[in-house]
């Protein structure tokens, strides 16, 4: 049951019934490891912890390793997905690099 409450903003927010999916959150942790480059550490960090715990009491902060199994999930879910993409394309692919090195 979807039940609209105003704020004193006079902004309105629908509440309902929430499942709080415990995989999903998993995944949007590692994800935003990944997007900024976060030390797999984070998740022993207390302030991290304590935040973790203030937003989702149901959320279990996952082991580094938990962490670095998940990235590699999502790693090979990724790749597999552009393997696809590529193989249904009909043309050619090139890629590149350019690496380089500074004499200082």
């Amino acid at each position: 049951m979807m039940k609209t409450i105003p704020t004193t903003s006079g902004e309105t927010v629908v509440v309902g019934a929430y499942t709080f999916d415990h995989e999903n959150a998993r995944k949007e942790l590692s994800v935003m490891v990944c997007l900024h480059e976060y030390p797999l550490s984070i998740v022993d960090h207390i302030g991290f912890r304590q935040f973790c715990n203030a937003l989702q009491p149901l959320f279990k902060v996952i082991t580094r390793n938990t962490l670095k199994s998940d990235i590699l999930k999502l790693y090979n879910d990724e790749r597999s997905k552009t393997m696809n993409v590529l193989e249904r394309n009909k043309s050619r692919v090139a890629i590149t690099t350019d690496m380089w090195t500074a004499s200082n």
